[in-house]
C-alpha cells in the first residue's frame, strides 16, 4: 500500500551535522514520495543550515520524522509575533463565551433526555427504563478541536440508543424543539448525506446530527466513539454522522503537542478562509482536511512551534506528490470482524473511482474515507497555486521583511476578474432556503466541472456566499465565479468564440432534477448570469467589505476591456422544471417574450439559448441591423443574448 514503508537513500551523508537543520532535501523528497519513511536530518546537506538543538525520539504517523530539531530562538520570536496577530485576527471565544455555550450544550442535552424518556414510554418501556436508556450529546469540528471563535457554530451529535429511529428524531424531537422559547430559525435537513438539524439556541448556531448506536442504553460515562466496535450494524447514513467525531478525536491522539497544533491550524484556517480555498462542497479543503494537512506536519517536525510549523506546511504541500495520500496512520484494511465487514475502506487497489482522486487525504477513523474526493481539476490548480504563493512570504516573515498578515491578506475577487458567472438562490422560508441551498451547493462543482472542458477557459469558484434583500423573496443569497478568458489567434484575427451554453444548461437540469421541487413549488427559484465586472450588483463586496467601485466611463470601459453588454437571465423555479431565458428591460419587445425550455424531454439548447463569449460580433456590413449592431469587440469578451 501507499502507505508502507520505503527507505530513500541519498548520495552523500553528513552525520556530523546531527544537530543542524539540514532538512530541505528530506522535505522535498518526502513530499515526492508521499508517506516514504524520510531519513535522519543530518543525512542530508542544507544549501543554509540552521543549527538547533535535537529534541527526545518521537514518532507518530506512518513515518519517521523529518527532523527532531527544536525551534531556534528567532522562531520563538515569530511565534509570540504570530500570536499576537492571531488574537487581533482570529480572535477565540473568551471565557465567558465558553462558559455560555457550555450552558447551550447543558439545555440541548436536557431537551434530549427528556425526548428519549417520551419516545421510550410511548414504546411500552417503564418508566425507569425509559430515563435510563440516555442520551449523549458530543461535539466535533472546531469545537471538539479548540478553535472556537465569537459568533461560530457548534458542530454536535445526538448519540442514542437502539430503540430511538432517525423518524423519531426528525419528528418528533424537531417537534419538542418548536415549542421551545429560547430556540429559533429551525430547520431540519432529513434527506441530506448526513442528515442534519439546523438551529439556534439562544442566539447560538448549532448543527446536530444523529446516531442510534446497537446499544439498549447509552453510558453516562461513555466519554469517547473512538472504539469500533460501536460501529457494528449500523448504516451508512449513521457512520457518516460519527464520522466526525472519531476522526476530531483521532486527530488529537496523533499530534504530539496539541497546542502546538492548535497555534498553526488557527492561521492555516484563517489563510484559507481568506484566500477562498475553504469549501468542501465547492471541491476546496473543509475543515477537516485543513486539521489533517496540519497533524502531519505536526509529525513531521513534532518539537517545531506554530511559527516554524507554518512554513513547514507550505513547502510540504507545495511540493507533494498528489498522487499519493496524506495519512496520518496506517490505513486499516477492509475489517472481517462481524458488523464491521460491509464497510468501504478507501483502497485505490480495488476501487478504480478511488483511483480518480486527485488530492487524496485520508481520514485516521475506520472506515478510512478521502475527505477531498469533491477536489476538481481546477480547485487542485488553484490550491497548488495558493500553497506557492504562501511559501515565499512565509520565507519574508521568518527574515523580517514581511508581517504574517501578507500570508493570509483577503483575496480581492470581486475586483481580480474581468467576467463573472452569477447565480441568486431564492426561497420564501428558511426551511425551504436551506434545502435549496444546499441542493444547489452541492451540483456547483459539476458546473465547475464542465466549465473546465471548455478550451481557454479558466474558471475560479468563491466559496463566500454574498447574502442580500430581494423584495419578493424573504430569504436570499448569491454565489459567483470568476471568468478568466484567454486571448487567442484564430485565422489571423485575435479573439475566439467560448460557448458556455452546455455546461450552463447541464447545471440547469441537474438543479432541475431536484426530488423535493414539486412539494416546494413556488417557494423557491434560482438565477443564473453573465455579469461583467462593472456590472456586478452594489451588494457585491470589496475586500474591505465596501461597494465596489464601478467603471462608469466609455473610457474607462475601453481601458479595462469590458464590453457593456445586456445580461440575460436563466431561471430555475422548482417547479415545472424548465429554463426561462428573458431578455433585460429595455430590450425590442420581441426580445422581452419568454423562451420555455423544457427539459422533460430536452429540446436542443441551440435553438433558445445563446451564451456565448467572442472576439468579434459578427454582423455583415449589409444587414439591415449593422447599424444599430453592437461595434466590434476585443478579444476576450463576452456577450449573453438571445439566439435569432
Amino acid at each position: 500500500r501507499c502507505c508502507s514503508h520505503v527507505r530513500i537513500s541519498f548520495g552523500r551523508s553528513h552525520r556530523g551535522m546531527s544537530n543542524g537543520d539540514r532538512t530541505g532535501g528530506v522535505e522535498d523528497a518526502v513530499a515526492a514520495g508521499a508517506n516514504a519513511a524520510a531519513p535522519e536530518a543530518g543525512d542530508v546537506e542544507a544549501s543554509a543550515p540552521v543549527e538547533r538543538e535535537m529534541g527526545p525520539p518521537i514518532r507518530l504517523g506512518v513515518t519517521d520524522p523529518i527532523s527532531l530539531g527544536m525551534p531556534t530562538p528567532a522562531e520563538l520570536g515569530l511565534g509570540e509575533q504570530l500570536e499576537e496577530e492571531m488574537r487581533r485576527d482570529a480572535p477565540l471565544e473568551s471565557q465567558e463565551g465558553m462558559r455560555f455555550r457550555a450552558t447551550v450544550l447543558v439545555e440541548l442535552r436536557r431537551v434530549v433526555l427528556q425526548w428519549i424518556y417520551e419516545v421510550g414510554v410511548q414504546q411500552g418501556m417503564d418508566e425507569e427504563s425509559a430515563r435510563q436508556a440516555g442520551a449523549k450529546i458530543f461535539t466535533f469540528g472546531s469545537y471538539r478541536l479548540g478553535l472556537i471563535s465569537p459568533g461560530s457554530d457548534i458542530d454536535a451529535l445526538c448519540v442514542a440508543p437502539r430503540h430511538i429511529s432517525r423518524d423519531a428524531f426528525f419528528q418528533v424531537l424537531v417537534q419538542r424543539l418548536q415549542e421551545h422559547p429560547e430556540i429559533s430559525e429551525l430547520s431540519p435537513v432529513p434527506d441530506a448525506y448526513v442528515p442534519i438539524i439546523k438551529m439556534k439556541l439562544r442566539n447560538v448556531e448549532i448543527d446536530l446530527l444523529f446516531a442510534r448506536l446497537s446499544l439498549n442504553q447509552i453510558p453516562e460515562d461513555l466519554e469517547s466513539l473512538s472504539d469500533d466496535n460501536l460501529l457494528k450494524n449500523l448504516d451508512d447514513k449513521t457512520v457518516r454522522s460519527l464520522n466526525g467525531c472519531r476522526v476530531a478525536d483521532h486527530i488529537l491522539s496523533l499530534v504530539p503537542d496539541a497546542e502546538r497544533f492548535r497555534g498553526a491550524l488557527r492561521l492555516i484556517k484563517i489563510w484559507a478562509k481568506r484566500r477562498g480555498v475553504y469549501s468542501n462542497v465547492l471541491g476546496f479543503f473543509g475543515g477537516i482536511t485543513w486539521a489533517i494537512l496540519v497533524a502531519r506536519v505536526c509529525q513531521l517536525y513534532p518539537h517545531y512551534n506554530s511559527a516554524a510549523l507554518v512554513k513547514r506546511f507550505f513547502r510540504v504541500y507545495d511540493r507533494w506528490n498528489w498522487k499519493n495520500p496524506v495519512a496520518l496512520c496506517p490505513i486499516r484494511e477492509q475489517s472481517n470482524v462481524a458488523g464491521l465487514m460491509a464497510f468501504k475502506v478507501w483502497n485505490p487497489k480495488v476501487y478504480p473511482q478511488d483511483r480518480m482522486h486527485l488530492m487524496p487525504v485520508i481520514t485516521p477513523a475506520f472506515p478510512s474515507m478521502n475527505s477531498t474526493h469533491n477536489v476538481t481539476e481546477t480547485t487542485r490548480r488553484i490550491l497548488l497555486e495558493e500553497f506557492s504563493r504562501a511559501y515565499p512570504i512565509v520565507d519574508k516573515v521568518e527574515r523580517g521583511k514581511a508581517e504574517w498578515k501578507e500570508v493570509y491578506r483577503q483575496l480581492p475577487f470581486f475586483t481580480q476578474y474581468r467576467h463573472y458567472l452569477h447565480i441568486e438562490i431564492l426561497a420564501k422560508s428558511p426551511e425551504v432556503f436551506t434545502k435549496w441551498t444546499g441542493w444547489i451547493e452541492s451540483k456547483l462543482r459539476h458546473l465547475v466541472k464542465h466549465l473546465e472542458q471548455i478550451p481557454s477557459v479558466l474558471v475560479r469558484p468563491w466559496p463566500d456566499h454574498v447574502n442580500f434583500e430581494d423584495p419578493n423573496w424573504s430569504h436570499s443569497t448569491a454565489i459567483f465565479m470568476g471568468l478568466v478568458i484567454a486571448k487567442t489567434s484564430v485565422h489571423g484575427q485575435k479573439g475566439h468564440t467560448v460557448d458556455l451554453r452546455e455546461p450552463v444548461t447541464k447545471f440547469v437540469e441537474l438543479i432541475n432534477g431536484w426530488h423535493d421541487r414539486g412539494e416546494h413549488a413556488g417557494l423557491c427559484d434560482m438565477r443564473i448570469r453573465h455579469v461583467a465586472r462593472r456590472d456586478l450588483p452594489a451588494y457585491a463586496p470589496d475586500p474591505d467589505g465596501s461597494r465596489i467601485k464601478r467603471l462608469a466611463s466609455q473610457s474607462a470601459l475601453e481601458a479595462a476591456d469590458v464590453a457593456p453588454v445586456p445580461v440575460v437571465e436563466a431561471s430555475v423555479a422548482a417547479s415545472p422544471s424548465r429554463l426561462m431565458l428573458e431578455a433585460p428591460q429595455g430590450e425590442p419587445e420581441a426580445k422581452r417574450s419568454k423562451l420555455d425550455l423544457e427539459f422533460q424531454p430536452p429540446r436542443p439548447v441551440l435553438e433558445t439559448l445563446d451564451v456565448v463569449a467572442e472576439a468579434t460580433l459578427a454582423v455583415p456590413s449589409s444587414s439591415p441591423t449593422a447599424a444599430t449592431s453592437v461595434p466590434r469587440r476585443k478579444a476576450g469578451r463576452i456577450t449573453v443574448k438571445l439566439a435569432q
